[in-house]
């Protein structure tokens, strides 16, 4: 009897150390399964943060491709009007005297610029006042 009831207290005592061991698998693979799920949360959220930047990528390769093909008409465009314009001047000799005579001496000032090291500079230089002469005539108004 007494070897039945050091059998049952064994049987007991493993069934509780059973139980136990359950509990910290159970507790070991719960974690496990919330690791598991942050980590698909994740590399979800990864996924998509590549797709966006593939897309941001895709929409600045095609913005780039635009700027180039304009700048391409433009220097197209620049061009022609060059031609044309060496062409007027080629052809017409009134034309081509206008553009080789010299600026009025008014007109070549306002092209003058000293150099400046700073904003404050050129500050300074619009504010000192350099009027044009005044008209010769009073105007209507």
């Amino acid at each position: 009897m007494k070897a039945m009831l050091a059998l049952l207290a064994g049987m007991a005592l493993l069934i509780v150390i059973l139980l136990l061991s359950n509990r910290s698998l159970q507790h070991d693979l719960n974690n496990a399964v919330q690791q598991h799920d942050a980590l698909t949360v994740q590399l979800h959220q990864r996924d998509q943060l590549i797709t966006e930047l593939n897309q941001q990528m895709q929409q600045r390769a095609d913005a780039e491709l635009a700027l180039r093909q304009d700048l391409s008409t433009a220097a197209q465009v620049m061009q022609s009007r060059e031609q044309e314009r060496q062409r007027s001047l080629h052809d017409n000799p009134q034309s081509r005297q206008w553009a080789d005579a010299e600026l009025p001496a008014d007109v070549s000032r306002l092209h003058d610029r000293p150099a400046f090291s700073s904003a404050s500079d050129y500050l300074h230089w619009l504010s000192g006042g350099q009027f044009l002469p005044g008209s010769v005539q009073p105007s209507a108004h």
